[in-house]
Order: structure tokens, then sequence, then C-alpha cells
């Protein structure tokens, strides 16, 4: 796996959990959450263009339409869920 593709999973995965936390009112993230959603955007971006997965494209779909999806809606996970499914067959799992 590309080293690259790694930390960008990385960060989806934490982006995620965080993501999980606040709709289940676990916790309240405030402004780190979208300091940590552009990181994740970046490196999605930049393991799309470094380890050349098809599959990534999927998931930088769904990354650029969160801006559009209201947290607490159906939507909102929905792209989450749909962006991990790209990185799970980008990485081979």
């Amino acid at each position: 796996m590309h080293p690259v593709l790694a930390v960008a999973f990385g960060l989806y995965l934490l982006n995620l959990a965080v993501g999980v936390a606040a709709q289940l009112r676990l916790a309240r993230f405030g402004v780190w959450h979208h300091v940590l959603y552009f990181g994740v955007f970046a490196s999605a971006v930049a393991a799309l263009v470094l380890a050349r997965e098809a599959w990534l494209g999927l998931t930088v779909a769904c990354l650029a339409y969160f801006p559009r999806a209201r947290p607490r809606t159906w939507l909102h996970p929905a792209l989450g869920a749909v962006g991990l499914i790209g990185y799970l067959l980008a990485v081979g799992v």
C-alpha cells in the first residue's frame, strides 16, 4: 500500500469515528471536526493522485459533496459509508 494512501485512510477512519461520536451526541468537536475534514479531503486527493487507485475517486466525490449534506440527516452518514467503501476497495479489503 502506498504510504500516502495509508495516511489518508487512517485520517478518514479517524474522521469517521469523530463523525459517529458527534452523530450519536457522545461528544462535541466544534471546529476541529471541520479542520480534520480538510485534512481528510486533502489527503484523499493526494492519495488519488499519488497512489493512482481509481476507487478513491468514489471517496473524493463523497468528500466533495459533504459540505452540502446537513449533519443529522440520512445523507451525511450515507456519504461517510460510501466513502469508506471507496477506501476499502482501494486498499483491497
